[in-house]
């Protein structure tokens, strides 16, 4: 598993307004982290295109093997247990991943 690639996971149970369901995810944690810790910090991915904030980012169909048009939900970033990963899915362009990095900044307010 590293850095910008995407995978299905099982993001139930939750509680309250936290995005559940089976989903897709691209991890955002780095890959010494990846490779050697039990957890991995991802960004959950919605269809939900209606409306896109400044802190999330939208990616096309296909981009990334995504089958819909989908945004990736930065407010939504957590840490999960490997285990809780289904499924390979495809890779983030570069180009996608500095969005999500910029879309990071703006959520947390780094400079």
């Amino acid at each position: 598993m590293k850095k910008g690639e995407i995978y299905i996971a099982s993001l139930d149970p939750t509680i309250g307004g936290e995005i559940k369901k089976t989903r897709p995810v691209i991890i955002v944690s780095n890959n010494v982290n990846n490779r050697y810790n039990l957890t991995i910090t991802v960004i959950p991915i919605t269809s939900n295109t209606e409306r896109i904030y400044p802190f999330e980012v939208f990616v096309p169909k296909g981009v990334g093997n995504l089958p819909k048009d989908s945004k990736i939900k930065v407010d939504q970033i957590r840490t999960i247990d490997k285990s809780r990963i289904v499924s390979f899915i495809g890779e983030l362009p570069e180009k996608y991943i500095s969005d999500v990095h910029y879309a990071l900044k703006v959520h947390l307010e780094i400079e």
